[in-house]
């Protein structure tokens, strides 16, 4: 028995370098493929957009993750502000209207929750499907991306006015009385 410990010990005692070796090599690809893998060894096998990841700063997500903020808006006044100043915009379309031409005042924004059926797009839409579908139909304009700062000010603003009182303004009855 004594021979087959001795024999055991020996087998590890050899193995022993060539184990911890190639875990050493492991780390070194890790470091290759993921560049705070070399402050930690530990960042190859989590999630690179992890809240706690100590590479936070080179974490490709960061970037993507605070576009308001990132915008110079740090608070929902800023936010607001944008959102009126988008809302009275011409410039969003080719056809002279702006989303306060319909809705001057918060006029036929109402204050029921999203998604839910609108008569004009005849479908049920999202808040930011019916700010893009505006911009494309009665303004002749182009979509906002999803999430970007515009649609997130145009949206906000949108919801902060809703009256539920009457309904828009017909954009085709000023060209055409």
């Amino acid at each position: 028995m004594y021979k087959n410990l001795k024999k055991t010990i020996a087998t590890v005692l050899l193995t022993l370098p060539l184990i911890m070796a190639g875990g050493l090599v492991e780390v070194l690809q890790a470091a290759e493929k993921n560049p705070c893998a070399a402050k930690n060894p530990c960042a190859a096998k989590k999630n690179p957009c992890a809240a706690k990841n100590p590479c936070a700063a080179k974490n490709p997500c960061a970037e993507k993750s605070k576009p308001i903020r990132k915008a110079g808006i740090k608070d929902s006044a800023k936010l607001m502000e944008k959102g009126a100043k988008l809302w009275n915009d011409k410039k969003l379309g080719t056809s002279g209207a702006a989303c306060a031409t319909c809705h001057a005042g918060g006029k036929g924004l109402k204050k029921t929750p999203f998604p839910k059926y609108i008569k004009m797009a005849d479908d049920i839409l999202t808040l930011d499907q019916m700010i893009s579908f505006c911009l494309l139909n009665p303004m002749k304009g182009k979509p906002l991306p999803g999430n970007s700062v515009e649609m997130t000010a145009l949206a906000a603003y949108a919801q902060a006015n809703a009256k539920d009182e009457g309904g828009a303004a017909n954009p085709c009855a000023m060209k055409n009385p």
